[in-house]
């Protein structure tokens, strides 16, 4: 439950910093309309929770996938193509010091990963 809840919480988190600092920059500094600056700070209070969410959601399921199978950094490293120094490990979690640029293809590789273990069990 509090990883499913982690990505939306992050997300709130964004886009409500996000439209308040839109709302304020649109309505001191562009001096227009307060309803055209909360039609924009609410736009891109949209895209910072979209944003947002898919990075909570990538790091969960990245950090999941890699818990559940007990990924080693080298062995995430081979699935991923990239270096093991990509894949810390400190206490037995994962740690993401990948750019995140690169998390969508990680998380496109874990998934491939599990599903082909999934197939392999039946």
């Amino acid at each position: 439950m509090k990883r499913s809840l982690f990505p939306v919480i992050y997300g709130v988190i964004s886009a409500l910093i996000a439209f308040i600092a839109a709302l304020f920059i649109c309505w001191r500094n562009f001096k227009l309309s307060l309803p055209i600056s909360v039609l924009v700070a609410g736009i891109l209070a949209i895209g910072f929770f979209m944003l947002s969410y898919f990075r909570g959601h990538a790091s969960s399921e990245i950090k999941r996938i890699a818990a559940k199978y007990q990924l080693s950094d080298q062995e995430l490293a081979k699935i991923t193509g990239l270096r093991p120094s990509d894949f810390p490990i400190y206490h037995d979690r994962l740690q993401l010091i990948l750019p995140k640029r690169y998390w969508p293809q990680v998380l496109t590789a874990l998934q491939k990963y599990e599903q082909e273990r999934e197939q392999m069990k039946l």
